[in-house]
Parts: structure tokens; sequence; C-alpha cells
């Protein structure tokens, strides 16, 4: 069992020493680099929580500690804990790897990131290993900065690595897709379930496994119920306690996450046969999210309107 503070759960994909799912996937991109035929740019698109992160970074410390012994299993797809390329990695002192991680409130990287980025590359390795840039949230990119990144793209040296993580259906630049290989990852809900119950047991997790959710979001928003004690409360009460830890800490993934497990909420509970009633309600609840995220709107009087439409007092 790993304990993990609520607050640093987005470290969760560098630490993972356990890749569950994509064995197909993971091995042949693995048997590629074995024979040095990996494609140097690789999209990795698929739902929010499916993995993507958490593949990426078990494939930079394969690549990064082929040379290693006794420091990755493939059978197992398990990064042993002796592995340096890890440690250096989880220590932040892997100059091997630079990752950035594009979120919604950002949006953009700037000329200065864009140029560290070329400079990364354009330096000597060390070490004589490859250097490899992990971009994480290429959906929330705009158009300069997606072009900043094409042309990047367009000058990556050989025995180089560009990765890029973007969640299905939404934008990203045509001509950066076009550049890539693409590789979609996907999990059957068959096997969904059997990774929400690995994860749940490994970060001890209250027992929560949601339908319809993807594992990454799931573990989540069970890592959000056992922080504030939820896991037996009614929806409502969850609701409000997940409020009042978000005016607590004022960390977006907290909103993310109460949004999500309220569209899960309508999805299947609320009056599956009044379709058009749950439509509208669904959508002034997104839209007032969303002014939350966009435009600093009040909180609370947000979170009041939200409760209000949820029939929550």
């Amino acid at each position: 069992m790993q304990n993990v503070n609520f607050l640093n759960i987005e470290e969760l994909n560098k630490s993972q020493r356990l890749l569950y799912g994509h064995d197909d996937l993971f091995k042949k991109l693995t048997s590629l680099c074995k024979i040095k035929k990996l494609p140097n740019k690789i999209i990795f698109s698929g739902f929010d929580g499916v993995g993507k992160a958490t593949f990426v970074y078990h494939l930079i410390n394969a690549i990064l500690s082929s040379q290693e012994e006794n420091s990755y299993n493939l059978s197992e797809k398990k990064i042993l804990e002796t592995n340096k390329s890890y440690l250096d990695l989880i220590n932040n002192v892997n100059f091997n790897l630079k990752h950035l991680k594009v979120d919604d409130s950002k949006k953009i990287i700037s000329i200065e990131e864009t140029r560290e980025i070329i400079d990364f590359f354009n330096k000597s390795s060390i070490n004589n290993k490859p250097k490899i840039f992990f971009l994480e949230g290429a959906e929330n990119l705009n158009k300069s900065s997606s072009n900043s990144i094409l042309k990047v793209l367009e000058e990556l040296p050989e025995n180089n690595f560009f990765f890029i993580s973007h969640i299905e259906n939404k934008k990203l630049l045509e001509t950066i897709k076009s550049r890539c290989f693409n590789c979609r990852l996907f999990v059957s809900s068959k096997e969904s379930q059997i990774i929400k119950k690995k994860l749940i047991a490994q970060y001890d997790a209250s027992d929560t496994i949601i339908p319809n959710l993807t594992p990454g979001i799931n573990l989540k928003i069970s890592l959000l119920f056992k922080e504030l004690d939820l896991h037996k409360k009614d929806f409502s009460t969850k609701i409000l306690a997940i409020q009042s830890y978000y005016l607590e800490e004022k960390y977006n993934k907290v909103l993310d996450l109460m949004h999500v497990y309220i569209e899960n909420y309508f999805a299947n509970n609320i009056e599956k046969n009044n379709f058009f009633k749950n439509f509208r309600i669904r959508n002034k609840i997104n839209n007032i999210i969303h002014n939350i995220n966009s435009i600093n709107n009040e909180i609370k009087s947000s979170f009041y309107e939200i409760n209000l439409l949820l029939g929550i007092k």
C-alpha cells in the first residue's frame, strides 16, 4: 500500500512503478526501442484518466534504463526500486528528461519556454543516453503555443524523443498530429474494473468504484473521499464537503473532480426518464463551473446556484 497526499496527486503518474493495462502497445513500443526503431515523435491520446502519463513515464524509464541491470521488469511492466533513472526522475535530477504540463489555466507555452526546449535538445547528453521531452496536456495549447511546439518537432535532433499526451476528442493542431506517430490508449470496461481495484488497493484509497469513470479519475475521487472521510456519506454531504475543501485549498483539481462526480450522478441516478429536464440542469451547472474557471466568479454564490439546481440545502 502507498499513502498519498491528495494535494500532490498529480505527482502519482511520475512515481507509479506499476503499469496496469496497455500490454500489447507497451510490448510493441519497447520491442521497437530495443532494435532502435522507436518513432521519436509520438502522440499518446485517450480519455482523461486512462493512464497516458503513467504509460509515457514507463516508456521513458524503459528507454533511459535500457543499459542498466536490474532496472525494469518488462514482463511485469514494473520499474524496480534500484532503477537509477527512476530515482533521478522522481527527485527531479534526471537531466535526460524535460517535462512540461499545460493545464487549463495556462494554455500557452511562452517564447522563453520554447527556447528552453530547443536549448535542451541542442545540448549534448552527458551520459550518451537519449534526451526526452514530455509535453502533457496538449489539448490545452492555443494556436501560438501549438506553432511553437510544431517548430520544435520540425527541428528535433536525432537520438532524441518528443512525447505528447492528449485527451481524446479535444483539439490539437493537425500539423502536429501529421508529424507524429499516433498511439491511442484504451481499456475495456472489464479491464477498467480490474485496474480500479488494483489502484484502490495500492494507494489504500476509499473503496469507491464508480461506473463509467476511467481508472485514473476513479482513483482521484476515491482518494478525495478518503481525505474528507466521505466514503459512506450521501451525495449531498459529499458535494458540500468537496465545496468546502475547494474554498479552503483553491486547488482546481478538486473542482474538476466535483464536476465529474456530479455528471456521473446525473448519468446513473436522477430521473432517467426525464431527459430534457436533466439536460437543462446539467447545462446550467456546466456553465456555472466553466465560469468559475474562466472569469473567476464569486465562488460561494456559484456553489449556492449549483446546490439549488441539485436540490441540496
